[in-house]
């Protein structure tokens, strides 16, 4: 074997990791016969440092240096701590430090030594042909005579046909690893022989009472019982790092997964067959919970393909168990795959690619805008098999058990939406990557449903990403239709929760929210929860609040100043009332309606308190219609505002009703009005947008909300509106949006040139004339060229410059223009 490593270490210096080449050509490189070429080299395979492909002539490769941990399954889960303490006793100066692995049978103890010494190896702290032996002291239980002799060796005459000296495993394994399994079976007699060993380095073999032997030897102590009852404590103190692997069934489920997911890897690749499994008996396989952990689930996937082989063996494919239906379309499939094509077809490069090209430093809005590429690329993947989704199979299969059909939150899922759901879960694995959330209204229910569906998928304690890109595609492809919160709390186990299940599912959307109250509740505690649930959303449109008992004034007086808009509470909830509210909610029915309805019929009372918002307020307000309003109210959101202000469009109509009718108490957290004509509100401030236009009003009254550089930027985009609103009534072809930005252009050019800034009213004119002028000179609509009648200096001048700023308009549209329309447009800056 040493031979072997130092040919290794020469072919490192003639090939690249990962660069392949045949026996001939290390012979050929090496100098050496190609049958010692092609032993060793086979040697290196079979000690896992070389690879091999299938072709003819055989070829070899290997790959870079990497941790050799990282093939343990648990590496970034529950065998990390694991793996830090076991690099710390490698690494540790001089001589590493001796390590007990404890743990059931079958967890992993032997695998986990042989990787410490391989990574003792790697990390150059013994040599490449170290030895690695393993004594099972199981083996010696009811003789620990022989157990010493086996251990430490023998001279001559030590008993009764000791005819010779005899080396020990202590002499086989100095210079490397000594691996003692079950080690609560050595005796009180030989715990103490190794005292000396580990801190002294030397040994003395059974019947010599002189002569000492040096052995530089780590230790790597096993066992499955309680070492403080086994142990010696002189012992146990000699061993500073004591590790505890964890049982099966307290692996994560993604490591179970992949645990079954390589077993039956190992077992196509030894039968040289694909496996298709059953996800029910895949799925029994993860909850297994078996005295032997992990090799006996190992055990039992390798007997359930040896009784599968039995049947399918001159077969391309192989059914687990033997009577699967093959036309379900939801088997986990796992291909035959040699070590090499695994490596090939690795999903993890894909997966970082997907995620590196959508997801990383975006926010969730924008991954919602690519999401239907994002899902084509990972249907494509998934159909040609591409990716190895381990776990799309299990995580389709949980959601379509769990969501088809009727559900909490009353939303329809079909089979595509699950497949979709599962391909985007499994893409997120157990990555933490957390998206940027924009502002979404009805969020927190779209993160309820998220919730939902993750823990159909059994995913509950599942990772920030897999959440975000649930919801993005909740946004994308499942949009909640109500935008109202509504909220029924009823006392007793699980009746405010049916109720809400059962009226969200005839509506067919997530109108209500529920809580169960326990029977003895005080009203007190209602209250909490209700606020602690209203804290938590947005409830500037309103919030309905259904309860079967209680003080509705008392709910009332509590509540209402933790809720942004209306509060409606209604007492005596029952179905019929839960479905004509659920109606009218998915309806988006405005909270006139909820406060409109004859609830006598339904034998209920009613509470209702009308605010507009809850916070500090700016209400916009157009004659022209909510449309108008909604582009002002635009305007403003952009400004980033200096303290929290809430922007509330409201219908005309309304507010001069609120005007008249109670302007204190809808108004009382309102600090200015803006409107298209003069309202009165005791306190308020009140702006009128005619004024703002022609220039005779300002914003200045904001400016403890806003800075001047916003409000100047607030004032030109609302004369820009009104100005676009006019225009597309005068243009009849062209795009008023492109011509007035054109327009914007010149006029800003002009104010550059004279050092002026133009009142809003002359801005307006000249928006309203400049893209009018443009449009009837393309169509040649204009009155004849007759030249001023009086041409002044001043005027010359201004049409000397206006031809120098009006040039690149005069060369996109090809028109020229007249000398008579520079002197409406000199008349126009003149006023």
């Amino acid at each position: 074997m040493k031979k072997a490593l130092q040919l290794f270490q020469a072919i490192k210096k003639e090939f690249s990791p990962e660069e392949k080449f045949t026996a001939i050509e290390v012979a050929e490189r090496l100098m050496i016969s190609r049958s010692l070429a092609s032993n060793y080299l086979n040697q290196l395979v079979r000690l896992e440092i070389m690879e091999k492909d299938s072709s003819r002539p055989v070829r070899f490769f290997y790959f870079g240096e990497k941790d050799v941990f990282a093939e343990l399954i648990g590496v970034d889960g529950s065998m990390e701590k694991i793996i830090q303490q076991c690099k710390a006793s490698v690494n540790y100066p001089p001589n590493g430090l001796p390590i007990i692995l404890k743990g059931n049978s079958g967890v992993g103890k032997s695998m986990l030594a042989k990787l410490i010494y391989r990574y003792a190896i790697s990390a150059q702290v013994i040599e490449q042909d170290a030895p690695f032996v393993v004594l099972n002291c199981a083996d010696y239980a009811n003789n620990p005579e022989l157990l010493s002799s086996t251990l430490f060796g023998y001279v001559k005459g030590a008993f009764t046909g000791a005819d010779h000296d005899k080396s020990g495993f202590l002499d086989f394994a100095n210079g490397g690893y000594l691996f003692l399994d079950e080690v609560h079976n050595l005796s009180r007699e030989n715990q103490e022989k190794l005292f000396l060993l580990i801190d002294q380095k030397r040994f003395r073999r059974l019947g010599e009472e002189e002569k000492w032997c040096n052995a530089n030897i780590r230790l790597i102590l096993a066992t499955t019982e309680n070492i403080e009852s086994n142990l010696l404590a002189t012992f146990r103190r000699r061993i500073p790092l004591e590790i505890t692997l964890p049982d099966y069934n307290q692996r994560s489920r993604k490591e179970r997964i992949q645990l079954v997911y390589n077993f039956f890897q190992q077992e196509s690749l030894q039968l040289k067959k694909n496996i298709w499994i059953d996800t029910q008996f895949f799925q029994s396989l993860l909850n297994l919970n078996v005295e032997g952990n992990v090799g006996a689930v190992q055990n039992e996937i390798k007997l359930a393909c040896a009784n599968s082989f039995n049947v399918y063996h001159d077969q391309q494919q192989i059914l687990i168990p033997v009577q699967t239906d093959v036309t379900v379309n939801n088997l986990i499939k796992i291909p035959y795959m040699t070590a090499t094509m695994r490596e090939s077809f690795s999903n993890q490069s894909a997966q970082e690619k997907l995620i590196g090209e959508f997801i990383e430093n975006r926010a969730l809005s924008q991954v919602q805008e690519k999401l239907d590429l994002l899902l084509k690329k990972l249907k494509l993947f998934h159909d040609e098999k591409s990716l190895l989704l381990t776990d799309f199979d299990l995580i389709f299969s949980s959601l379509k058990n769990k969501l088809v059909g009727p559900n909490k939150f009353g939303i329809p899922f079909e089979e595509g939406h699950i497949f979709e759901l599962a391909l985007l879960i499994d893409l997120a694995g157990e990555n933490s990557y957390k998206l940027k959330i924009d502002h979404y209204d009805n969020l927190t229910r779209y993160l309820n449903v998220a919730d939902y569906i993750l823990e159909a998928a059994d995913r509950v304690n599942t990772n920030l990403l897999a959440r975000d890109l649930v919801v993005a595609y909740l946004f994308r492809r499942i949009p909640l239709v109500s935008k109202r919160h509504a909220l029924i709390v009823m006392h007793g186990k699980n009746l405010a929760s049916s109720l809400a299940t059962e009226v969200n599912n005839l509506v067919g959307d997530y109108v209500f929210d529920a809580f169960d109250m326990p029977i003895q509740v005080e009203t007190k505690e209602i209250v909490a929860r209700v606020n602690e649930y209203v804290i938590n959303r947005n409830t500037r449109d309103g919030l309905l609040l259904l309860v079967d008992m209680g003080s509705l004034e008392k709910m009332y007086e509590e509540i209402k100043d933790n809720v942004a808009g209306d509060l409606l509470i209604i007492n005596n909830v029952s179905t019929s009332l839960g479905l004509h509210i659920g109606f009218a909610l998915l309806q988006n029915q405005p909270m006139e309606y909820y406060t409109s309805i004859d609830y006598q019929k339904f034998n209920v009372k009613p509470q209702y308190f009308e605010g507009l918002s809850q916070i500090e307020n700016i209400v916009i307000s157009c004659m022209s219609g909510e449309g108008i309003a909604q582009k002002i109210k635009d305007i403003f959101a952009i400004q980033q505002s200096q303290r929290p202000v809430e922007l509330i469009t409201l219908d005309f109509e309304k507010l001069l009703a609120l005007e008249e009718q109670k302007p204190t108490t809808s108004f009382r957290n309102t600090c200015a009005i803006i409107s298209t004509s003069p309202v009165t509100i005791p306190g308020v401030r009140c702006l009128n947008l005619e004024g703002i236009v022609n220039g005779t009003e300002n914003f200045d009254n904001l400016k403890d909300i806003y800075s001047k550089e916003q409000l100047n930027i607030i004032t030109n985009e609302i004369i820009k509106l009104f100005t676009i609103e006019g225009a597309s009534a005068r243009l009849r072809f062209l795009n008023p949006d492109m011509v007035i930005n054109e327009v914007e252009t010149i006029i800003h050019a002009f104010e550059e040139q004279y050092k002026i800034k133009f009142k809003n009213f002359i801005r307006v004119n000249l928006f309203l004339h400049l893209s009018s002028m443009i449009e009837r000179l393309l169509i040649n609509d204009f009155v004849t060229d007759d030249g001023p009648t009086n041409l002044t200096a001043e005027l010359a001048a201004f049409i000397q410059t206006g031809e120098d700023l009006f040039a690149p308009i005069k060369e996109k549209y090809n028109i020229a223009i007249p000398i008579r329309e520079y002197e409406y447009i000199y008349r126009i800056i003149s006023l």
